[in-house]
């Protein structure tokens, strides 16, 4: 993680008071939702072959992901602003493994780890983080994907019940006791070595699936 010096006395402070709440609100809330997965056979499929995942998912939907996937160890990529301390410390608890870094800053390192990381475990990244825009695909995702080679899973979800919070990415909390859907998409395989323009195409699908497997989630429960 990023060095304590780097950040202000009540950050840090915060930070202490986060790794030890967090965790244990997450876990309490989640333990009152009833969670559906759709879409589960697109990652056993990958997983009979044993072959490692990138999960992908958008920034503003990770609260329930963080439950749904807890201690599993997925190695997953988190930038070294302060908001991803937050994230870091808190996800670190529920038996993700943070990987520190983004497109702007130290993110050659924290690629090159990823790469290493996902020969034996499964990955994940938020596209659309650390800033946005939201919804908004960036190359990263495409490119871990080509260098690690293991396919891209788009993953998302919604609840029958929900907050949102008035942020840039419009964070969304399932409320206590309420239903909540995890919606896993088709798989998408990226080239090793894949050029500029493949990985572009490459981000644009994710982003496509994305969108409309969020659309999905949110309309579930209307239809059920």
């Amino acid at each position: 993680m990023e060095e304590k010096s780097q950040f202000a006395a009540k950050d840090r402070i915060l930070f202490l008071i986060v790794s030890f709440l967090g965790p244990a609100l997450i876990w309490l809330l989640g333990k009152t939702w009833s969670i559906t997965l759709v879409g589960q056979e697109n990652v056993d499929q990958i997983k009979g072959h044993e072959r490692k995942v990138c999960y992908a998912s958008w920034h503003g939907r990770l609260l329930a992901l963080a439950h749904t996937y807890r201690h599993q160890g997925i190695r997953i990529l988190i930038s070294l602003h302060r908001d991803g301390e937050f994230i870091a410390r808190i996800v670190q608890k529920l038996g993700f493994v943070p990987i520190r870094g983004s497109s702007t800053r130290g993110g050659a390192k924290a690629i090159l780890e990823m790469v290493k990381a996902s020969q034996k475990h499964d990955i994940a990244l938020t596209p659309d983080g650390p800033k946005g825009p939201r919804h908004r695909v960036q190359p990263g995702a495409a490119y871990l994907s080509s260098r690690a080679v293991v396919p891209l899973v788009p993953v998302t979800n919604s609840a029958s019940s929900f907050w949102r919070l008035n942020t840039w990415d419009q964070f969304l909390i399932p409320k206590p006791f309420s239903k909540v859907v995890v919606c896993i998409g088709e798989a998408i395989w990226v080239r090793q070595g894949s050029s500029s323009t493949e990985l572009e195409n490459v981000s644009q699908k994710l982003e496509d699936r994305l969108l409309a497997l969020t659309e999905e989630a949110d309309h579930y429960f209307s239809r059920t």
